[in-house]
């Protein structure tokens, strides 16, 4: 397992480049809410006292009143996805069923604006339609890749790579609906614990179960996906069959590449905080350091999801798949 690991990171090393084309479309899709909001933000700031308190600091009392008056994109705005926030906020949307386009939400009002929501299917849709292009390079990686290449074999794939993805959002679904009853009995037992310790560990144990079983979604499809391009298959549904199976017999070794590189994602986002918490960001100066900062994490979690695709593509090579 930690061979395959550390194969598909030299894999990736060798093809550095695709991190920083993977960044670029990310930043092309942020900037489609960050452009329209920082010309929000700046005819709402001007003429205003407030203008040079958020320059240098954060007026909370101005950002309160404004807050409150957003609708749409801007009311997403908010403390609590600034530093590490972003994290647990994607996480508690993900557990809520709100990721991706809150297919999974149950009828609930989403806790941010439908146009950001379209935003990330938007960009979702671009990353099933790169990742035939990405796993055609992982599945030959000393032979470098090209723009024109990469984006030809992104569209050969896409129609496959598409059902499979469609497949494992019907597999979500399912653990969605299976977790609605489960959690109303947890609950249950939770409200009728006679101790907070056991009523915190009771839902906190639903939710770890819930998330270990979209990771087990998630593996599956990403295998699929690497058996549709090294062995060419032309059924969605043979391919997910396949990697479900090829996840059973390699359970630990599959599994254990999500549990290194979910132990890196969390260290990064600690060594971020840590970082972020020292970091006075006063003026234009140490704005652009702080964006820098940023942007590099942001690449360090490109990093880590395409050297987990590319460990799942070895892993398959030394299985003898």
């Amino acid at each position: 397992m930690l061979s395959s690991i550390g194969d598909g990171f030299r894999s990736l090393g060798r093809n550095w480049g695709l991190v920083v084309l993977v960044l670029l479309a990310n930043l092309a899709f942020a900037l489609l809410l960050a452009v329209p909001l920082a010309l929000q933000l700046e005819g709402d700031l001007v003429h205003r006292g407030a203008s040079n308190g958020m320059m240098y600091a954060f007026d909370f009392d101005w950002w309160a009143q404004w807050s409150a008056e957003q609708k749409g994109p801007s009311s997403a705005l908010s403390p609590d996805i600034l530093g590490t926030g972003f994290a647990y906020r994607n996480l508690d949307l993900l557990l809520k069923g709100f990721l991706p386009a809150g297919l999974f939400a149950r009828g609930a009002a989403p806790p941010v604006s439908p146009v950001i929501l379209g935003v990330g299917t938007l960009y979702l849709l671009l990353q099933v339609f790169l990742t035939g292009g990405l796993l055609g390079v992982f599945r030959a990686p000393e032979g470098g890749w090209t723009v024109r290449g990469l984006v030809h074999g992104s569209g050969f794939y896409f129609g496959r790579i598409l059902r499979v993805s469609l497949l494992a959002l019907g597999a979500a679904g399912l653990v969605f609906a299976l977790q609605a009853p489960f959690a109303r009995y947890v609950d249950g037992l939770a409200r009728e614990a006679v101790s907070e310790r056991s009523a915190a560990l009771l839902v906190l144990g639903r939710h770890a179960l819930l998330l270990l079983a979209l990771v087990l979604v998630h593996m599956v499809s990403s295998h699929a996906k690497v058996l549709v391009v090294r062995e060419e298959r032309l059924s969605a549904v043979l391919a997910f069959l396949s990697g479900l199976a090829f996840c059973a017999r390699n359970l630990v070794a599959a599994l254990g590449q999500y549990l290194v590189v979910l132990a890196l994602g969390a260290g990064l986002v600690a060594l971020f905080g840590a970082f972020d918490a020292r970091l006075a960001v006063v003026g234009f100066r140490s704005q652009f350091v702080a964006l820098f900062l940023f942007e590099a994490v942001v690449a360090a979690r490109i990093a880590l999801r395409l050297g987990l695709l590319a460990s799942q593509v070895e892993l398959q090579r030394a299985r003898g798949r």
